[in-house]
């Protein structure tokens, strides 16, 4: 009780302040309460306190903010070389793209020579075709814009999707050599095999088709070509195959006949001698048999007949051309 009644009688009174002119006039007093004066000076003294403790704080979060910005800046600048790092590797990414999609279409265009020197059919060949374009769905080209070099728009593309697509086209492309060394194989086996080879060189005497017969002058059908030849000389097989007959047969002599597969047989007529027997594997232009002239012949010559699935056909229809 006595602190408070201690405070009310400090503040209670009023200060006085003279105001004295210089040029003499009367004086001016202005009487001002205390607790005015103590409540403006207990003000000023808590704004300034205020203030210089903001002024501290604002310091002091400003030299945390200015090191933390620091710090920031420069994770920016190391995010910058490495954006700077990718893109050239994604540059030299999109560059070995476009050198290896050049080299599958190099190979590609390959293949395809390759499939028209073993006479692949250019069926087979679209069919093979689509694995690959269908590998190149993300590119949104096939290899005809491959041959015309129009695949180079690879910018448009991240950095997986070049990948991925390079992936797709060197995985279809190996899955598409899988089958064309099976193709080509199976084409080779077929053309060594098909009876293209002449089985001896020298002059048609007589062609397939209805002609005289020599010995009754009547017309009758010549079931394959004559080639004459001076007497002796060797007789090749015009294409691998087995032999199903050796021997005598009649008006045409000594007979070989060979099987070839794929539907095709060929005969030998009027041999002189046989080379080999039934049974025997054979393969294309090897020596069977030499030229003679057994049987019904006018002279040295070979008969040579061509049957498909068991029709005789023309043997200049099937022989490669001299």
């Amino acid at each position: 009780m006595d602190i408070i009644k201690k405070l009310k009688d400090f503040c209670k009174g009023k200060f006085t302040f003279v105001v004295i002119p210089h040029n003499g006039k009367s004086t001016k007093q202005f009487a001002i309460p205390k607790t005015l004066i103590y409540l403006t000076l207990t003000f000023f003294t808590t704004i300034s306190i205020f203030l210089m403790c903001s002024t501290l704080y604002l310091f002091y979060e400003n030299g945390l903010l200015s090191g933390d910005l620091e710090v920031k800046m420069d994770k920016i600048d190391r995010l910058n070389d490495i954006v700077d790092r990718q893109h050239v590797e994604i540059k030299d990414l999109k560059s070995t793209s476009e050198f290896v999609i050049g080299k599958l279409a190099q190979l590609h265009e390959l293949e395809s020579k390759i499939r028209n020197m073993v006479g692949l059919s250019s069926d087979e060949e679209k069919k093979e075709n689509s694995t690959v374009s269908r590998s190149l769905d993300l590119l949104s080209m096939d290899f005809d814009a491959i041959k015309d070099h129009d695949y180079y728009q690879l910018t448009s593309l991240t950095e997986t999707e070049s990948v991925d697509a390079i992936t797709n086209l060197i995985e279809s492309q190996k899955e598409n050599y899988d089958h064309l060394i099976k193709d080509v194989e199976k084409q080779l086996k077929y053309l060594e095999s098909r009876p293209d080879k002449w089985p001896i060189i020298g002059r048609i005497s007589s062609y397939f088709g209805y002609r005289k017969d020599p010995f009754t002058r009547r017309r009758s059908f010549h079931n394959g070509i004559d080639i004459a030849n001076r007497f002796g000389l060797k007789v090749a097989a015009a294409g691998s195959g087995i032999v199903t007959y050796s021997g005598w047969n009649g008006n045409y002599g000594r007979v070989i006949i060979i099987s070839h597969g794929y539907g095709y047989k060929s005969v030998y007529a009027h041999n002189n001698k046989n080379l080999v027997k039934v049974g025997d594997r054979v393969k294309k232009g090897q020596a069977i048999a030499h030229l003679g002239s057994t049987g019904r012949s006018t002279g040295p010559h070979l008969h040579f007949e061509i049957r498909y699935n068991g029709q005789h056909i023309n043997p200049l229809k099937v022989l490669e051309n001299k």
